[in-house]
């Protein structure tokens, strides 16, 4: 759940710092003093692409932050593992943190740790779902309301769906398989002489060693330079050994050891630059002796260097021919052999894969049985569930129908979902998405809402103005429905009744004004005189027996919880 939230130099809101509760959080305020401000900090928070304009007039940066309470979120808390993103001195907190440029720019950290909109885009859907006005409209897609059924189903169905998808794309992988052995079939005899070209003329190549081609060329560099080595080679030798009558650094070395060591008993010092100087002549000689057996084992060979220049040009023909690399020329061959085999044996390499389609073409549709009869249970549950709430949420005689209407099989089943209503006695139902107005379609989610919340780990709601169009006892029953729904999930509300605002747990109110031509917007926790006297101006009625009333429906309330 959602614990706190801090807002800071955003959109005309200068600082704010709530504090959530569990149960029923209702936020209030005038008609356009600025409640989306706190929905748009939200939705930010949960992955919504950010834009322009969001810092506060005046001011070069803002700042929307949240703490969350994870503690039995579990795949949340696997996700943000698996991300290197838990908080690793208390597991069960999250902090989610976005700052803003004025170009809409800015960053975004995870329990101290920066990362992306697509990350928070994973983990917000573990943590809030927000019911407004467009999110309603989401409820009349077809794909949702399937999404929905699907809710309401057990581990077992719920892994059936992930199977189901998993076999359907490997059905789609055989069969496009199948097809293109098929069409490479259609053309074989062509095929086979090309294949068999390409094979003759890589087995010509006489392809063995995957190094091959690096140790020519080490061997092509050492035979081109060869008389230049030698020459060197042996320029260092006589620099070492000595030439004629002109000595060498190793027997300087050795007179420069032997004077040493001739007045090393005089000095201590120079007997050990007499050690120094014997072991640099000893290492001489071993460098002069490696020298001279180089030198002797260095060739000038012209037939090898060029037969070493035409295996390369072999090779470097080839790899140009088929646009591969030396090691790439191998791959080529095993892939012609495998092509050709198949080609020579089509009957059998068909056959072994129409038996793998018919193998999973009885998995799927096995598959697609079940999650159907399914279906069928949780759509005649759900129908009567739901319809049930929407009868205490002020449509009398309402009922839902949920039809599957049969659909080519996909990843997702051999049906369609359509949720369809008849809210008033004698009206004619009809699908959800034609016959539900803006204020119906919000308490007919807050039905299927307040159903699901028994079927699935979410621990938050946001809604938006879920009360247009309501009063009297329908906004009274919304209120009991709400009250009960938030017995069993957070619930953070927008409304502009006072019969909803009553039943709050924590109340927050909004407030704008116009200071020095600016606007600014102001959001705070409301308790005791300062509650009634809300509930009084949602009342309309902020006179003596206004307030008495609020607070007598606020102390009604209180003992009603109680």
């Amino acid at each position: 759940m959602i614990q706190e939230i801090h807002l800071e130099n955003f959109l005309f809101m200068q600082s704010a710092e709530l504090s959530f509760a569990r149960g029923l959080n209702v936020i209030t305020g005038e008609t356009g003093a600025g409640k989306s401000v706190l929905l748009e900090a939200v939705r930010l928070l949960l992955g919504k692409k950010s834009r322009s304009g969001i810092v506060l007039p005046g001011k070069t940066t803002a700042r929307v932050q949240a703490q969350f309470n994870i503690e039995k979120l579990f795949e949340l808390k696997s996700l943000l593992e698996e991300s290197a993103l838990i908080n690793e001195d208390d597991p069960d907190c999250l902090l989610i943190s976005r700052t803003f440029k004025e170009d809409g720019a800015g960053k975004i950290m995870v329990n101290g740790q920066m990362t992306t909109v697509a990350m928070i885009r994973q983990i917000g859907p573990h943590l809030m779902e927000i019911h407004g006005q467009n999110e309603h409209q989401t409820l009349l897609v077809p794909e949702i309301q399937r999404r929905y059924l699907d809710r309401t189903g057990s581990e077992k169905h719920l892994k059936n769906l992930d199977e189901l998808k998993n076999v359907y794309q490997q059905r789609q992988d055989l069969q496009q398989k199948f097809l293109e052995l098929e069409q490479r079939q259609q053309h074989s005899t062509r095929k086979i002489q090309e294949l068999q070209e390409i094979l003759q003329d890589l087995e010509k190549l006489g392809l063995k060693n995957p190094d091959e081609e690096e140790e020519l060329k080490e061997n092509l560099k050492k035979l081109s330079h060869a008389e230049t080595i030698i020459s060197m080679l042996q320029g260092s030798i006589n620099a070492l050994s000595g030439e004629e009558e002109r000595p060498g650094a190793t027997s300087l070395c050795f007179k420069a050891s032997d004077c040493l060591r001739r007045i090393s008993e005089y000095d201590s010092r120079i007997a050990d630059a007499e050690k120094r100087a014997t072991s640099i002549f000893h290492e001489l000689q071993d460098l002069n002796s490696e020298l001279q057996d180089l030198s002797e084992s260095t060739e000038l060979d012209p037939d090898r260097l060029y037969e070493i220049q035409a295996r390369l040009s072999d090779i470097s023909r080839c790899c140009r021919k088929y646009h591969r690399d030396f090691n790439g020329l191998f791959d080529l061959q095993t892939e012609v052999k495998e092509q050709l085999s198949e080609l020579f044996e089509p009957d059998s390499s068909r056959e072994k894969i129409r038996k793998a389609l018919n193998e999973i073409n009885q998995k799927f549709d096995q598959l697609a049985s079940e999650v159907s009869a399914e279906r069928k249970k949780l759509a005649t549950s759900l129908e009567k569930a739901v319809s049930k709430e929407m009868q205490g949420l002020g449509f009398n005689s309402a009922c839902l129908t949920i039809v599957l209407a049969p659909v080519t099989p996909g990843p997702n089943g051999a049906e369609q979902v359509e949720f369809c209503v008849s809210l008033n006695p004698g009206a004619p139902g009809g699908p959800l998405r034609k016959i539900a107005s803006g204020g119906e379609l919000s308490r007919v989610a807050l039905a299927i809402k307040k159903v699901l919340a028994q079927s699935d780990d979410l621990p938050t709601l946001l809604f938006d103005e879920i009360d247009a169009g309501i009063g009297g006892k329908t906004a009274e029953a919304v209120a009991a429905s709400l009250r009960s729904l938030a017995t069993q999930k957070q619930v953070l509300l927008v409304t502009h009744l006072h019969q909803i605002a009553k039943e709050g747990t924590s109340h927050f109110t909004v407030s704008k004004s116009i200071e020095n031509g600016s606007t600014r917007v102001e959001i705070n926790q409301v308790v005791n005189d300062e509650r009634i006297a809300e509930i009084a101006r949602m009342l309309g009625q902020t006179d003596p027996e206004g307030i008495a009333f609020a607070k007598n429906l606020l102390q009604k309330n209180l003992s009603a919880g109680a």
